[in-house]
């Protein structure tokens, strides 16, 4: 898993900590496919819990695999 280095510099434990749930709810992506809500007809969005804001993976099914197209966190401004 790789670091998330903004979050490192701020709080070590708290980066190890968030990479634990991305990590575990992208294995639950793995198996449950659909638990994501359809953002529009190609992609779904994760919402991942962590502290007060959390995470949010958005992805797209194809027949043989999942494809994480981004991870953000939910407070980041993506303008």
């Amino acid at each position: 898993m790789a670091r998330i280095d903004w979050l490192a510099a701020l709080s070590p434990s708290a980066s190890v900590k968030d990479e634990v749930a991305i990590h575990d709810h992208l294995k639950m992506l793995a198996v449950f496919t659909s638990v994501g809500r359809a953002i529009n007809p190609e992609e779904r969005k994760l919402v991942i819990p962590f502290g007060r804001a959390g995470f949010v993976a958005i992805y797209r099914i194809e027949p043989d695999r999942v494809v994480i197209g981004r991870i953000f966190h939910s407070r980041q401004n993506r303008t």
